[in-house]
């Protein structure tokens, strides 16, 4: 911008926080009833910072330089008690720290998890539980043993990736299993929560 208009570096370095600050001095007031709370990388070195939308507008609320419950503390403590009784949802990952901080905020609102971050929890602490107790049925038939352990992706994986021989290997398994077959319809139906167009369904 400065070779552009011919300005000095500085003068345009100086105008651009004016700027900025004029353009936030005219938003409106919001007054959300909903929240999204997110996380982004700053770093690649596992540097992280918090931001805090309006569910209606998508508009930036807050943005904070950290995960802790301390960092999004003062966006709720300037919306005050009126505001934080408005506000009825909030839709989050499953970080602690956002998670505690609603409670104790907005002990009415509604939490939503992020269905990516269920499923992965769901795989996590489910599926792979399962697996393992069906490897521990087949301790004594190797290749039954080796086949279920070998499966833990296959399970894991969205079935619309699978290539045709991971679909028939997982088959087998699914099979063979009647747990781990239940576990990975559960899994599905879990899924398929996304494109449910009522709550009823």
């Amino acid at each position: 911008m400065a070779e552009m208009f011919g300005l000095h570096w500085n003068t345009v370095r100086r105008l651009d926080p004016q700027r900025l600050q004029a353009l936030v001095a005219s938003l409106t007031t919001v007054q959300p009833r909903g929240l999204i709370m997110d996380e982004f990388a700053l770093f690649k070195e596992h540097c992280y910072a918090s931001v805090i939308l309006g569910a209606n507008t998508r508009r930036v609320l807050y943005v904070a330089q950290d995960l802790t419950r301390r960092a999004i503390q003062p966006f709720f403590e300037e919306l005050g008690p009126q505001g934080c009784a408005r506000i009825e949802a909030v839709h989050m990952d499953m970080n602690t720290a956002f998670d505690l901080e609603v409670r104790a905020q907005c002990p009415w609102a509604r939490v939503v998890y992020d269905l990516f971050h269920v499923i992965a929890k769901y795989g996590r602490e489910v599926i792979s539980r399962v697996r393992m107790d069906a490897a521990n049925q087949w301790r004594h038939d190797r290749p039954a043993r080796r086949l279920v352990k070998q499966t833990h992706w296959l399970l894991l994986r969205n079935p619309t990736s699978l290539n045709e021989r991971e679909w028939v290997r997982l088959d087998e398994v699914l099979r063979a299993n009647k747990p781990m077959m239940t576990v990975h319809v559960m899994k599905e139906s879990l899924r398929s929560l996304r494109t449910m167009p009522y709550a009823w369904e």
